[in-house]
């Protein structure tokens, strides 16, 4: 049968017990084609990429590979008939080198001996590199290589099985800026070269510079394909949500009190140096500049997790030494990591574990845990940060990653805290995760706590900080209030040597 599309899904169901991970879906996509997939966490994506990659069955609907009804039982069969997925958290080997990676599972074997094929399949790896613009060798230990370069492997995995549809998971959300845009360069040219790509994305970014259609899901449900030249910013939020998010950055006004804490010519070496700041009371202080700027490094620092060999720390009037961690929480600051799934969460711990975690000297009696205490604090701090899940006993790796980012505030509630440290803290959530994480920082800003918030996206930095300091290359460059707060003044004092203060 003759059609123009490559792949589709003709109302595709998937039923779990007590759950529709997948309400009748559409998708189609043609060949040479980026088409973007958006849509909240627990919209039914992750269940999508699945089905067509033969992990699950669809109880429901049909999918079509050129016209041509097929039915996957086991993910080989989409293997075969070249389909590929490449995840936000690359699957790899560590301790083996690229080209063992590439070809694990299909490798070049000899039809006589049975042996591997060494030099053959080195030789088509670093062909495969090559062609994608890699500067690593192929015998390179895999762990040795960056994200963005496992990434790259990866991509050269799928097309090492010939893969003309290729499914990408947020495969930008723990790239920089320029890795980004070198994965962008890749997939145009696996585009232009007639590779169909799923682009899988929270950031609107993505979509407008590599997408010409995108497709929203919502609550399991297909909700709309159009041309991403013909939908506008609020219209794709209204589809994804279900509602206008009139306001994404809820910045309460707050009278600023008394000064928390004031940092003067703090530095690491090889790190950061001379970073001199004040916070006060109900302020929301950003730190900002291009990755590698020092942000985390001075963050870690005030937090304990790092030592540092010169500056001086005053907290609430009183000069302090930070040594560890719970150094810092007994003293009242806290900090939220970057990455909340290998620093911020027991992944496999219930969801009111995690939360009460900090706290254990409050709901421990003679060295064991009062369950009832636990249930309670847990309860009632998960509520107040919004956390949406069936039962304080869920565990956390089966929560959405904006619901698992609001369980670690909640952490932060269990500590008598009074300076909170936010790095990326709306890192890899979608657009309405994003903003009800902002009404918690908003909320909590109006309570009185101090807050440092580390970000990169700079619209979120200009609409939820009452200061912004820029760092570069280990130095504040710049301090910046809300009146001069743009994004041309923060990207300037990104790149600039000389200290700007408004």
């Amino acid at each position: 049968m003759e059609t123009e599309y490559i792949l589709e899904l003709n109302g595709i169901t998937k039923i779990f017990p007590g759950i529709k991970a997948l309400d009748n879906v559409y998708f189609k996509l043609k060949p040479g084609e980026i088409h973007a997939l958006m849509g909240e966490n627990g919209a039914g994506k992750s269940t999508f990429i699945k089905v067509i990659t033969g992990v699950y069955k669809p109880d429901g609907g049909e999918i079509l590979l050129n016209g041509q009804r097929v039915d996957f039982k086991t993910p080989n069969d989409a293997k075969h008939r070249g389909i590929a997925a490449i995840y936000q958290h690359v699957t790899c080997f560590p301790d083996l080198s690229v080209t063992e990676n590439i070809f694990m599972g299909h490798e070049k074997i000899h039809k006589a001996t049975k042996r591997i094929l060494w030099k053959e399949m080195h030789e088509e790896a670093d062909r495969l590199l090559k062609e994608l613009g890699a500067g690593f060798s192929p015998k390179t230990q895999m762990g040795a290589l960056s994200v963005a370069e496992q990434q790259i492997v990866e991509i050269a995995k799928a097309l090492s099985t010939d893969a003309n549809i290729i499914i990408m998971d947020e495969p930008t959300a723990a790239l920089t800026n320029r890795e980004s845009e070198e994965l962008y360069r890749i997939a145009e040219q696996l585009r232009d070269k007639g590779t169909a790509i799923i682009f899988i994305s929270h950031r609107f970014e993505d979509m407008y510079r590599l997408a010409s259609k995108v497709t929203v899901f919502r609550d399991s449900q297909y909700i709309g394909t159009w041309d991403v030249n013909a939908i506008s910013n609020a219209d794709l939020i209204v589809a994804m949500v279900g509602r206008e998010i009139t306001q994404l950055f809820p910045k309460k006004k707050v009278v600023l009190g008394e000064e928390l804490l004031r940092v003067e010519g703090l530095g690491k070496t090889g790190y950061f140096a001379d970073v001199s700041f004040t916070l006060r009371r109900g302020e929301i202080l950003g730190l900002t500049g291009l990755v590698g700027a020092g942000r985390t490094e001075a963050c870690q620092t005030l937090f304990g997790i790092e030592s540092y060999d010169k500056g001086k720390v005053t907290y609430k009037g009183k000069k302090i030494r930070i040594r560890s961690p719970l150094d810092a929480m007994r003293q009242g600051i806290g900090y939220l990591p970057e990455d909340r799934q290998k620093q911020g969460l027991v992944l496999d711990w219930s969801i009111g574990r995690n939360i009460t975690l900090p706290a254990l000297e409050l709901i421990t009696k003679k060295g064991a845990i009062r369950a009832s205490a636990e249930a309670e604090i847990s309860k009632r701090l998960a509520e107040k940060v919004g956390v949406k899940a069936k039962s304080i006993f869920d565990l956390a790796s089966s929560l959405s990653g904006g619901n698992q980012q609001k369980v670690v505030f909640a952490k932060l509630l269990t500590a008598n805290l009074e300076v909170i440290i936010l790095d990326e803290p709306t890192k890899g959530v979608d657009v309405g995760a994003k903003s009800a994480i902002y009404e918690i920082i908003s909320e909590l800003a109006s309570q009185g706590y101090g807050i440092i918030m580390v970000s990169s996206e700079m619209p979120e930095i200009i609409g939820m900080c009452d200061r912004v300091a820029v760092m570069r290359e280990g130095r504040i460059t710049a301090f910046l209030d809300r009146q001069s707060m743009t994004q041309e003044a923060i990207l300037q004092a990104s790149m600039s040597e000389e200290a700007l203060l408004y």
